[in-house]
């Protein structure tokens, strides 16, 4: 926001409210994988929506050193803002029928902790689902959340996604069984631009 005082020189005013700079997507490091580990080691870091108790990371790093966690049925790129690790999107393969025609994706996001209520897991993943409409030829994009995470929830329906239901005690987390709600995207209707 540009101000012009008494004396006609301008000056430059930061807005708070101004969004944060758009994420950028990246192939994830081993760096990365270690900041994860240690930023979503317990609840308070993983969140209540996706502390699921301590689980062992190295399948992740196995699958980082010969593919580099892409092109298999679980892939993951790091988030990035300014330059600074912000979190991670994941893409997983879901079928809905037969194995060779009826592959669609899976999406979820993971911020660390001071990355989050800034509306970057948003952005990221909008980047996400127009990274996989370009780069692979799936017709459907879903994501799961707990019904009770509203911040997801508005995510997923700022991006475009529809609700498609209650898929009942499908998540096993915090001794409990918990419902999920199911969104979808198809490729014609999502807008990169929303």
């Amino acid at each position: 926001m540009s101000l012009v005082p008494a004396d006609g020189m301008m000056s430059t005013v930061t807005d708070q409210t101004a969004s944060p700079p758009p994420p950028e997507l990246r192939p994830v490091t081993e760096a990365d994988l270690d900041q994860f580990d240690q930023a979503f080691a317990d609840e308070a870091g993983a969140t209540t929506y996706q502390w699921f108790g301590f689980t062992a990371t190295h399948g992740l790093r196995e699958a980082l050193r010969t593919r580099e966690l892409l092109g298999g049925p679980d892939n993951m790129l790091s988030v990035q803002v300014d330059g600074d690790l912000a979190g991670r999107v994941e893409w997983l393969e879901r079928r809905w029928g037969r194995r060779d025609t009826s592959l669609c994706w899976e999406i979820a996001v993971g911020l660390l902790p001071a990355f989050r209520g800034r509306g970057i897991g948003t952005a990221a993943q909008r980047e996400l689902v127009h990274y996989l409409f370009t780069h692979t030829r799936v017709e459907r994009i879903q994501a799961t959340t707990d019904p009770e995470n509203q911040a997801e929830v508005r995510c997923l329906e700022k991006i475009g996604f529809t609700a498609e239901g209650l898929v009942r005690r499908a998540q096993w987390r915090g001794g409990r069984w918990h419902d999920q709600r199911l969104f979808s995207i198809l490729r014609d209707e999502f807008d990169p631009s929303t």
